[in-house]
């Protein structure tokens, strides 16, 4: 109940308080009298682009959003679902990501007493990559899955189990903390001032909240993914693959998620400077997770998942068991010529980001 209460809060402030605001502002024109003006004042929300406002809206509503999250989570680890496993491994590893995020800036504002990340690059960056892996993991298990149902071929191994995404993820997320770390240890007295690689691909110095070149390549790869991701998701409920047509529900319930990205985008091109998109933001992330925990839950509660029921067999739909298990192994989990594909439209778009900077 008080998320739900915190949820229509956000939702009025962030619909009403561009039309209170003139209200209250012409109040004390129209009468000397401060008790007559008090009704008026009963109405008056905090506007999106008070710092007060966006701090105390992000310090409450990123951490209600993991609720939803941990939920639909669950949901995709239950077989009624039919969720390919490494799509589940992908989801599980964004999750991981914001956890580890978290200690990430607590010691970057007692070391180097910044606010965020994005006053340090290449932390942005190893943070930017991580969700990377995790998205473009979710991405190419869905792709793998959908083209293997399309050409009627065995499905690949990462469907069924989830030891295939798992090492891979594991791979990507040691390489990033090696960078970062080596960044470290290398300029041990400078660390947080010194930019990744020397500035590769950057033309002058950054400026305070500006992105670099090699952070941008992998957040714009990332919603890149994320795009590939949703398209997948809507021909996973196609007739030739599950024949469930709640999974179109489920990718249109993440247009809240597309928002996010365009927030995203704007707020890095204006150098976090832009207060009301930091209030937006959190805001977005608790809506985007409560509308895909509801599409989860619909998925399998469409397919008969019972809360009460505590048989915990490895049962797949028949559409999954006609695949023989010799095949799988023979089918590639990973299709590097996708990944290069992504990396290199996200460097394009990369290079005008960095361009329209502002």
């Amino acid at each position: 109940l008080w998320l739900y209460d915190l949820y229509c809060y956000t939702t009025l402030t962030m619909t009403f308080s561009a039309s209170f605001q003139p209200i209250c502002n012409l109040a004390p024109s129209l009468t000397s009298s401060s008790t007559s003006v008090t009704w008026i004042n009963m109405f008056k929300l905090p506007s999106l682009s008070d710092p007060a406002f966006a701090g105390a809206v992000a310090a409450k509503l990123y951490p209600a959003s993991m609720l939803p999250t941990l939920g639909e989570a669950y949901f995709r680890t239950q077989n009624e679902m039919e969720c390919p496993r490494g799509a589940a491994v992908g989801f599980f590893a964004q999750i991981a990501t914001i956890i580890i995020s978290i200690p990430m800036i607590s010691i970057a504002k007692r070391t180097a007493g910044v606010n965020s990340l994005l006053e340090i690059d290449w932390l942005h960056f190893i943070e930017a990559f991580m969700f990377w892996s995790s998205i473009h993991v979710q991405c190419m298990s869905f792709r793998q899955s959908v083209r293997a149902m399309e050409k009627h071929e065995p499905l690949p191994k990462s469907t069924l189990e989830y030891s295939p995404m798992a090492i891979k993820v594991l791979l990507l997320y040691c390489s990033a903390f090696v960078v970062g770390f080596g960044h470290y240890y290398a300029n041990p007295s400078s660390w947080h001032t010194v930019e990744l690689f020397g500035g590769l691909g950057d033309k002058k110095t950054l400026l305070p909240g500006e992105v670099s070149f090699l952070t941008w390549i992998f957040h714009w790869s990332m919603i890149v993914d994320f795009f590939v991701l949703l398209r997948c998701i809507w021909r996973w409920g196609d007739a030739d693959c599950t024949n469930n047509c709640k999974w179109k529900v489920y990718a249109q319930l993440h247009l809240p998620a597309c928002i996010i990205n365009g927030v995203v985008v704007m707020n890095h091109l204006h150098r976090d400077r832009i207060v009301a998109l930091k209030a937006l933001h959190p805001m977005l992330v608790f809506i985007s997770s409560v509308f895909t925990l509801l599409g989860s839950y619909a998925i399998v509660k469409g397919k008969g998942w019972n809360v009460n029921d505590n048989k915990r067999k490895v049962r797949w739909s028949s559409f999954l068991v006609t695949a023989k298990r010799e095949g799988h192994v023979k089918s590639r989990d990973w299709d590097m010529k996708y990944t290069l594909e992504s990396i290199a439209v996200g460097a394009a778009l990369a290079f005008i980001s960095s361009r329209f900077t502002v």
